[in-house]
């Protein structure tokens, strides 16, 4: 790297730091685990897990993959209703007779199903239209209802061996993802490495897990040797870097990983060209999924497109994600 180029990429670290750590740590360690982000519930930390689970027990967990994302996608679906002023008692009688005409398909066979004798899973639309506790009274959705899949995923991966997986998260932020990685029981089987630029971020996180490998630093210039883990995986980033940084930041992740890459988008578009958007200390922009494919290929790599809000569609019939931009690059390095 030449001495342009690391000036370069001091400042924009310096850039984002600054950015991060205005926040207080205990922003820090809430806003990203909450509402359309809890992990327990968002469609694309869902994706992570799965990706996770199938590299460790191919084709085992296909069908319940299938059911988390089916709950994440119904949750929030009642999330948003519920946002918007809908009562819960009014919303689950709505829910319950089958021709009320504002309830979706997907919600109202999900609702069948989950209503019969046959289906193992707990009535999780029932379980999310309950009146939140004292104990939690500003959750819209209560804990015991977005925590369903984690104790089934436990209880599932409970007393399973396969070789463990080392696992790179780049932006690991307060252990967002991890916390769910660790509630579902994904957890012991993963040699987990988290890496945020944030020093209040990698406090929050070291302080739950104490034990795990969270270090602060930056993609844009991680010291990490090449190959160091199996997947590497990072949500919501790139939006966030200069031009130069957002493909800096690509090369390395594809650098460290001896498999996979796992690239979370919020703000994509289908083709065309980046469109790179400064905002204060850092930038918010709208990334090109035929760009990006096309610079993972030029690195080496076979790129595949999953946009969540046709994925949802497909699978359930669900429309209006509340993110039609959402997207997620998977890039595998040849054997």
């Amino acid at each position: 790297m030449n001495p342009m180029e690391s000036a370069h990429i001091q400042s924009e670290n310096a850039r984002l730091r600054q950015t991060w750590e205005r926040h207080s740590a205990d922003h820090l360690d809430t806003y990203l685990v909450s509402d359309v982000e809890d992990p327990r519930i968002n469609i694309q930390s869902i994706l992570t897990r799965a990706f996770l689970a199938d590299a460790l027990f191919p084709g085992r967990f296909t069908a319940l993959i299938n059911e988390e994302l089916r709950f994440g996608t119904v949750l929030l679906w009642l999330l948003a209703q519920i946002k918007t002023g809908a009562e819960r008692e009014v919303l689950r009688e709505a829910i319950c007779f089958e021709h009320a005409p504002h309830i979706p398909p997907f919600v109202a066979e999900a609702a069948r199903w989950l209503a019969t004798d046959a289906c193992p899973l707990p009535h999780y639309i029932e379980m999310a239209l309950d009146t939140p506790t004292e104990l939690e009274p500003e959750l819209l959705l209560p804990s015991r209802a977005c925590g369903v899949f984690s104790e089934i995923w436990q209880k599932e991966l409970a007393g399973l061996v396969a070789p463990r997986l080392q696992v790179l998260e780049v932006a690991c932020g307060s252990a967002n993802d991890y916390r769910a990685l660790h509630e579902h029981g994904l957890a012991p089987l993963l040699d987990y490495t988290g890496l945020d630029i944030s020093e209040k971020n990698i406090t929050n996180a070291l302080t739950r897990f104490p034990s795990i490998a969270f270090r602060a630093g930056s993609i844009l210039d991680s010291g990490l040797p090449d190959a160091a883990f199996d997947f590497v995986f990072a949500h919501d980033l790139l939006e966030h870097l200069s031009a130069d940084g957002l493909a800096t930041a690509l090369a390395e992740m594809i650098r460290l990983a001896r498999r996979e890459v796992w690239v979370h988008l919020f703000n994509t578009k289908p083709d065309g060209a980046h469109e790179i958007i400064p905002k204060e200390q850092y930038h918010w922009n709208r990334l090109s999924l035929a760009e990006l494919a096309t610079a993972a290929r030029a690195l080496g790599c076979d790129a595949d497109i999953i946009e969540t809000a046709p994925l949802l569609q497909h699978k359930f019939g669900a429309r209006d994600y509340y993110n039609p931009c959402a997207a997620t690059l998977v890039l595998k390095k040849p054997a």
